[in-house]
């Protein structure tokens, strides 16, 4: 009987350091995640800001032949500061909202097929 209790006592601080294994794999899957997701989002917005950088330059030359370049520079910085506005005006629509969604789905979805099976019967049974 207290080898039964003993053999007991082992399983479970296996199967307890097996949990705590599978959940750091599970918190290192997820990091990995989410910090690959914000490396892409930064290498985008350093392009994104060139592509605008260029785009300007490209918008001044081509307003300043009918304009002075005051003038042009004048305009594009009200089309960009209109921009801004327009961009400040919707973060949670376009931005927030969806980082939020990705995030969290990425972060609360199971991703084994075991998981889902046991969900799915836990719902049945309810």
């Amino acid at each position: 009987m207290k080898e039964d209790y003993k053999k007991l006592l082992e399983d479970s601080k296996s199967y307890l350091k097996t949990r705590y294994d599978l959940l750091r794999l599970e918190l290192l899957d997820k990091l990995s995640l989410i910090l690959g997701m914000l490396v892409l989002i930064i290498v985008a917005l350093f392009i994104l800001l060139a592509a605008i950088a260029y785009f300007s330059v490209a918008l001044v030359g081509w307003l300043a032949t009918c304009m002075p370049v005051s003038i042009a520079c004048c305009i594009l910085g009200g089309v960009l500061l209109l921009v801004l506005l327009v961009v400040y005006l919707m973060r949670r629509q376009w931005f927030i909202d969806p980082f939020v969604k990705i995030l969290s789905s990425s972060l609360f979805t199971p991703k084994d097929e075991d998981e889902t099976i046991i969900s799915e019967e836990d719902e049945t049974t309810v």
